[in-house]
C-alpha cells in the first residue's frame, strides 16, 4: 500500500520535473546567454576595432535570444512568477483566494496547451518547409521545436500544479534541506 501510496503522491511525480527545470533548463538557458553574450562581444569588437562585424551575428543572436526566453518560459510557469496584475484581489475574500487560484491556473492551462498545440504544428510545417535564417543558412526547425517542447513544458507544469498544489507553485525550493532540531 505505502509503494502505491509513493508512487501518485505528488513528490514521487514532481522530482523529475523539478531535476529537468531547475537544472537541464537552467543550465542549458545559461549556456545559451553566455554564448549570446560572447557573439555580441565579438560582434562588437570586431566592428569597432577593426570595422569587420562577425558575418552573421545578428542572426545568431536572434536566434539564442529566442531560444533564452523560451528555455526559461516552462521554470518561470512552475514558479508561479508570471506577470500577473491583482486589480481584483483587493476585493475577493480570503476564503475564495484558493479557488481565485485554481481558476487562473485553469485559464493558464487552456492557453498554454493551445499554444502547445499551436507551436508544434508550426515545428513541423518549419521543418517540411525547411526554413533558414537569410544569411548563414541556418535551419529553423531545431528552434521551432525547442520552443514547442518548452510550451509542452510549461502546461505539463501547469497540469502538475493544479492536480497537486492547488494552482500553487509547483517546486518547495527546500532541496531536502532539513531543519536540525536542537536537543538539550
Amino acid at each position: 500500500m505505502s509503494i502505491l501510496k509513493s508512487l501518485f503522491s505528488a513528490q514521487g511525480w514532481i522530482r523529475p520535473f523539478e531535476f529537468l527545470f531547475e537544472r537541464v533548463l537552467a543550465y542549458t538557458a545559461a549556456l545559451a546567454m553566455f554564448t549570446m553574450m560572447l557573439v555580441t562581444l565579438v560582434d562588437v569588437v570586431g566592428r569597432d576595432l577593426f570595422s569587420a562585424p562577425l558575418p552573421g551575428g545578428f542572426e545568431v543572436t536572434e536566434l539564442l535570444l529566442a531560444s533564452l526566453i523560451f528555455l526559461g518560459l516552462p521554470m518561470v510557469t512552475a514558479e508561479g512568477s508570471h506577470v500577473d496584475v491583482d486589480i481584483m484581489d483587493s476585493t475577493i475574500p480570503a476564503f475564495l483566494k484558493p479557488l481565485q487560484d485554481i481558476a487562473i491556473c485553469l485559464v493558464n492551462l487552456v492557453a498554454f496547451a493551445t499554444l502547445s498545440w499551436m507551436m508544434w504544428k508550426l515545428a513541423f510545417r518549419t521543418y517540411e518547409y525547411q526554413d533558414t535564417t537569410a544569411m548563414l543558412q541556418i535551419p529553423y526547425a531545431g528552434l521551432v521545436f525547442l520552443m514547442a517542447v518548452c510550451c509542452t513544458l510549461s502546461t505539463w507544469a501547469l497540469m502538475l500544479m493544479l492536480l497537486f498544489k492547488r494552482g500553487k507553485k509547483l517546486f518547495s525550493n527546500n532541496h531536502g534541506d532539513h531543519a536540525v532540531k536542537e536537543v538539550k
